[in-house]
């Protein structure tokens, strides 16, 4: 019997169909595409803030990944339309901590995942600490209570 994953704290959602060049010879969509998945959604999340990715390059910061973290449940298969839903699960000022589930056509959760994100100014290494409206937006867009928040230190220096 399959483990059963709560979807109620999940504030954002997306359906996908998966494409024949994401399948591998079985028609069982490779696992390295997943990942992208991940991607897509957070980039929409980002988007349905009204923070723009863009947006962020523009005011010279970035995030990138330092972790990704996945368990593969139960294949996809070509075609077959999955639905990723997202949340935000650790804030910190400089870094934020998405968990994912996506499920299938009939309800079942196929992969678990998260990812951490750290945020950096372009062409630096360092953490940085994301801006204020942006950290703001986070926390009110996830439901009260699910959401773990680390203040951390001040402001960081270049």
């Amino acid at each position: 019997m399959r483990q059963a994953y709560d979807s109620e704290p999940f504030t954002f959602q997306m359906n996908l169909r998966t494409r024949f060049t994401e399948a591998d010879l079985q028609g069982m969509i490779h696992h390295a595409e997943y990942v992208k998945y991940l991607e897509i959604a957070r980039i929409e999340y980002w988007r349905q803030l009204g923070i723009g990715y863009r947006e962020f390059l523009a005011m010279g910061l970035q995030f990138v990944v330092a972790e990704v973290k996945c368990a593969y449940l139960k294949p996809v298969y070509f075609d077959d339309v999955i639905t990723i839903k997202a949340r935000v699960a650790r804030l910190t000022r400089t870094s934020v901590t998405f968990e994912y589930l996506i499920v299938d056509n009939s309800g079942e959760t196929v992969m678990v995942a998260s990812t951490l994100l750290v945020c950096v100014r372009n062409g630096r290494g360092k953490p940085y600490p994301m801006p204020a409206d942006h950290l703001n937006k986070l926390k009110a867009f996830e439901k009260p209570g699910t959401i773990e928040w680390k203040a951390g230190k001040a402001a960081a220096s270049d």
